[in-house]
């Protein structure tokens, strides 16, 4: 009897062994290796605690482009990256997609979204034809482009997005911001697209991450 029960009680514990690691195997074989995300890939999708919502609103929205280069949220944004991002903001309001100038416009540069956001003025070359596509950008720079988005969205919507000027008194670096920016820099802070890097600084020759980016462009779609 004894010998029976032994014998009935290794089989289940051998059955017992053999079900539990095929459950197990069947839940882990459900995931893809493309689901495993790298360290890197991990890096490149975090996002800093005070863009977090704007961030995943503009996803929501379909605004973020798919960014040449795959940069991180918190890295610095390129000219190239940028016109990506303005013409996917631009076209998000309108609706529609805009018209891109000459394939040939610039010698170092074919991307589709280059030749939109030139067309529509929203960036300009370097000069020599180029347009420097992965040249990283600064806050005066990002400034200039996304007043010029918000212009060319004016004339097509008939508003003006940012009908006031700032006082650029209060920021004790505003000397170091170029001549050629001023304008727009004023008109970003009036508007409430551009905040000071503190009360007293507006650091316009700092560069600009791609979140703090898609801050100021959302701030624009909001706008419109």
């Amino acid at each position: 009897m004894k010998k029976k029960l032994s014998i009935l009680l290794s089989l289940a514990f051998v059955v017992g062994i053999c079900c539990v690691p095929a459950m197990a195997i069947k839940n882990v074989t459900q995931y893809e290796p493309e689901d495993i995300l790298s360290e890197e890939q991990i890096k490149r999708e975090q996002v800093s605690g005070w863009a977090k919502d704007v961030v995943n609103a503009a996803k929501t929205l379909g605004m973020i482009p798919a960014f040449t280069d795959n940069p991180a949220f918190t890295g610095t944004i390129t000219r190239e990256q940028f016109a990506e991002l303005a013409v996917k903001m631009v076209e998000t309001v309108l609706g529609e997609e805009l018209e891109a100038a000459s394939s040939d416009t610039f010698s170092d540069t074919t991307n589709p979204a280059v030749l939109k956001a030139c067309q529509a003025g929203i960036i300009a070359g370097v000069g020599d034809g180029k347009f420097a596509p992965k040249l990283s950008t600064n806050r005066e720079q990002i400034a200039t482009m996304i007043d010029r988005a918000a212009q060319y969205l004016s004339a097509k919507l008939g508003e003006n997005l940012t009908p006031n000027v700032g006082n650029m008194e209060v920021f004790s670096d505003r000397g170091d911001i170029s001549i050629w920016a001023a304008a727009s820099m004023a008109a970003l802070v009036g508007n409430g697209i551009m905040s000071g890097t503190s009360a007293t600084t507006i650091a316009p020759k700092d560069t600009c991450t791609v979140e703090q980016s898609i801050l100021m462009v959302y701030r624009v779609y909001e706008k419109a």
